[in-house]
């Protein structure tokens, strides 16, 4: 059962087609206006697992001289732009000693140095949406911090979140122009589904096959996902889990009724009965 808990990449059109994005941001010609990326998905729709695929293409390493390479740099946007939140975050993305309570000037001077002396080649802020939590004025104040930051050091920014994170950075029109929005859709139940359900299937240890991409059981993995690849993970994880304590070695459709399923539509009217 641990094996079958355990996380595994699959890769599939899209995720290479960003990956490729990714990697042409990272090689472009430093400039004082650098390309960036706003990728944008709903939840569980597999932003953060290409953003960790990303980083583990391109790992921290170290030169000939033993100094430190970080090529990829990700990090959580703080719950509400605060600039000092920020740059804490930040620092602890580069597991840099520091305090919370040191002035802004000092964390920022800090991080900018350790960007530079790592060279990084991209910054990864996952969670962008958490922008619009602050007021207007400490929106625009952040996406200055950020646009600054990029500038400095000729980084380019990938920014990941949900839908809203297209407002969050039409805040500032000079810094979103430099933004090229790249989406993941949630997925239709069409053979692309199938071959991602197959995928799946493949990867996951039973002895016997399941047939997850049959007509029978296919619509109800996608209607239960909601259509996003996360839902699909975590469903087939749990439906093989309860098929193994049930004493089979696959998947039935018994399965997907059985086991404790709350689709993320659901969850606020399920808060609300408890």
């Amino acid at each position: 059962m641990k094996l079958i808990r355990q996380g595994s990449w699959i890769n599939y059109p899209r995720a290479t087609q960003v990956l490729t994005k990714l990697d042409d941001l990272m090689h472009q010609p430093r400039t004082h206006r650098m390309l960036n990326m706003l990728l944008v998905g709903a939840s569980g729709n597999g932003k953060t697992t290409l953003i960790e695929r990303y980083k583990s293409l391109h790992p921290v390493h170290s030169t000939e001289e033993g100094d430190t390479r970080v090529p990829v740099v990700v990090m959580d946007m703080p719950s509400e732009p605060s600039e000092t939140r920020f740059w804490s975050a930040l620092l602890n993305a580069l597991k840099i000693a520091h305090r919370e309570t040191d002035p802004v000037q000092r964390k920022q001077s800090q991080a900018v140095e350790v960007l530079a002396y790592v060279q990084a080649k991209v910054l990864v802020i996952d969670e962008i949406h958490n922008l619009l939590h602050g007021t207007a004025l400490k929106q625009r104040h952040f996406l200055a911090v950020m646009k600054n930051l990029s500038n400095q050091l000729r980084l380019p920014i990938v920014c990941a979140g949900v839908r809203e994170a297209i407002r969050a950075l039409h805040t500032d029109t000079q810094l979103s122009s430099r933004f090229e929005a790249v989406g993941l859709k949630r997925w239709k139940l069409d053979k692309e589904f199938l071959r991602l359900l197959a995928s799946f299937e493949s990867l996951t240890p039973l002895a016997e096959r399941s047939r997850l991409a049959t007509p029978e059981i296919a619509p109800r993995i996608h209607s239960m996902s909601e259509g996003t690849i996360g839902g699909v993970a975590e469903l087939i994880k749990r439906s093989a889990v309860h098929a193994l304590r049930s004493g089979r070695e696959k998947i039935e459709l018994r399965d997907f009724d059985e086991i404790d399923w709350v689709r993320l539509q659901d969850y606020g009217r399920q808060a609300e009965a408890l």
